[in-house]
């Protein structure tokens, strides 16, 4: 288990996809922690220069469906602009959230491509609280 100061992730092993299993003590740190998953999932984190700035705003009907949306946001990022994203910081009000990512362009000359994510599923999503914080997770059609 991967960890890091807002929480701790684990990958998941799941036919054709890959997930991560998040757990953080703020619901805040849950969304930052399953946004550094992603991209560790993708390449080694610790090689990225955090030097671009991306502002994020998004609203949905309940928290599973906006933690979805978080990361299809960086994945969208990621196929249209080529950004990947190493560090996090994630606020959220009720159902909305305000996030600041740092990244850089994803270079193969640099960056190793260790896994491909077509896309963010629905498939064994679960967001849910617990005595010890939060807990998510998340699986991607790879």
């Amino acid at each position: 288990m991967a960890t890091h100061p807002q929480g701790s992730f684990q990958f998941i092993d799941h036919t054709a996809d890959a997930g991560i299993l998040v757990k953080a003590p703020t619901l805040e740190g849950m969304f930052e922690t399953a946004a550094l998953g992603f991209s560790e999932l993708i390449t080694r984190v610790d090689s990225l220069n955090c030097l671009i700035q991306r502002q994020f705003r998004l609203q949905e009907d309940d928290i599973e469906t906006l933690l979805v949306s978080w990361l299809q946001e960086l994945l969208y990022l990621l196929d249209t602009e080529g950004l990947i994203f190493g560090r996090f910081q994630v606020n959220l009000k009720d159902l909305a959230l305000e996030a600041t990512a740092w990244g850089e362009v994803f270079d193969p000359e640099i960056h190793t491509m260790k896994t491909e994510i077509k896309a963010v599923t629905y498939h064994l999503l679960e967001v849910v609280e617990d005595d010890q914080g939060w807990k998510g997770q998340v699986i991607f059609d790879i």
